[in-house]
C-alpha cells in the first residue's frame, strides 16, 4: 500500500469516526462505562480531534512529493 493510499485510507476513517461522536452529541446518547456516565462534552472534543487528525491525513495524501527514508 502506498503513502497516499494509507493516508487517504486514514482520512476516511477518522471522518467517519468523527460524524458518529457528532451524532451521539446531537442526538444526546447516553454512553455509559461501568457506573459511570461518558459527558456531551467529551464527544464534541472527540469530534473535533478526530476531524483534525482527517484533515491532516488528506493534507498528507496531497503531499506528491518524493520522501526521503534515511537508515
Amino acid at each position: 500500500m502506498s503513502n497516499r493510499n494509507y493516508c487517504v485510507a486514514s482520512g476516511i476513517v477518522f471522518v467517519i469516526v468523527a460524524l458518529m461522536h457528532i451524532w451521539r452529541f446531537a442526538l444526546n446518547f447516553p454512553l455509559p462505562i461501568a457506573v459511570w456516565y461518558v459527558p456531551r462534552s467529551l464527544s464534541l472534543l472527540g469530534a473535533i480531534g478526530a476531524i483534525v487528525l482527517a484533515l491532516w491525513a488528506f493534507r498528507s495524501a496531497r503531499n506528491t512529493s518524493p520522501q526521503i527514508v534515511y537508515t
